[in-house]
């Protein structure tokens, strides 16, 4: 929009703020941020002085208490029978309540996570690991959901010698961003990597470099691919099946699902890379094929994923 090009014309209406508006709720937006930083400090110091195990119990058993009593529940509820309209009400509050306590138990141990990635005896691993570890020995695009403790899922590959690349959600805090960067950032090697529009470059770069690149891959992407997701209409990233097919690397479905406490087991399946001509259809399918595998993880463990996403909402206008 150049200057004589009046505000209405792009579609939106301006709004000036007064200057002294606009520093008040600049200030306001400092306050907010410096509280939202001490009390998240205050939490980590405190969970930080217990062991991993206590402090993933504490947090189950805090967030398995209060989460059903909020709007998120309903939620949960609510998309639970929708993708499994087979259950019953018991059998969805089970889950629901199930998923509270995992998701505690997850922001728990994450403050310990450098320990619990050391700490291998914690995973049993598959007795075809060894395969795995041949297919990707020059890199690999690893692909989890939102099931059972994804942050350690990172050891399915630190534990076949290679370095991984991690995918993160900037916060909008400026001082809790620099605090999950410092925390996180040991985690993965190869670099931790905000969203953003050169990320597939950065990432495809890595990749054909022999990094392993970890991408948490069960959100809802509005612009995205269609998959078929519990027998329904979903939206998806493309961005594994695309990074595979432009890198050359295997593709291949990883989770930690826990088997009590503190304690988890590798799911580790290779995705066929589809390759013809069509481009566009290869991703698609091999979407798809990830998604599959994805959802016959979740119905074994259903009370581990997270039913809070809005993975089957419509489009927006436009889309």
């Amino acid at each position: 929009m150049d200057a004589k090009t009046p505000p209405e014309a792009t579609g939106h209406a301006a709004t000036v703020l007064p200057a002294g508006r606009r520093r008040k709720d600049t200030w306001r937006s400092a306050l907010s941020y410096r509280a939202q930083y001490a009390g998240a400090r205050t939490l980590e110091s405190a969970l930080c002085a217990l062991s991993p195990d206590r402090a993933s119990a504490l947090m189950g058993a805090a967030l398995g208490t209060v989460m059903p009593h909020t709007s998120r529940h309903a939620r949960a509820l609510e998309h639970i029978a929708f993708a499994m309209p087979e259950t019953d009400e018991a059998e969805r509050e089970r889950i629901a309540r199930g998923m509270w306590h995992n998701l505690g138990r997850v922001a728990g141990e994450a403050f310990h996570m450098p320990r619990l990635l050391a700490e291998r005896d914690r995973v049993s691993f598959p007795a075809e690991f060894s395969d795995y570890q041949a297919l990707c020995r020059d890199g690999v695009i690893g692909a989890t959901p939102h099931l059972g403790n994804w942050e350690v899922a990172g050891l399915i590959s630190s534990v076949s010698g290679l370095r991984m690349a991690g995918v993160y959600q900037a916060l909008h805090n400026p001082l809790m961003e620099r605090r999950v960067r410092m925390l996180r950032g040991p985690i993965y090697p190869a670099g931790l990597f905000a969203k953003g529009p050169k990320l597939g470059a950065t990432l495809l770069r890595l990749a054909r470099q022999g990094a392993a690149i970890g991408l948490v891959a069960d959100l809802r992407e509005a612009r995205g691919v269609d998959v078929e997701f519990f027998a329904r209409p979903a939206y998806a990233t493309p961005l594994p099946a695309m990074l595979a097919r432009a890198s050359g690397r295997p593709l291949v479905a990883g989770a930690m699902v826990r088997t009590g406490g503190v304690a988890f087991k590798a799911l580790v399946e290779p995705i066929p890379r589809i390759e013809t001509s069509d481009r566009d259809r290869d991703i698609a399918e091999t979407t798809q094929a990830l998604h599959d595998v994805f959802e016959r993880w979740i119905r074994a463990y259903p009370d581990q994923w997270m039913w809070t996403h809005r993975k089957w909402a419509r489009r927006r206008p436009g889309q």
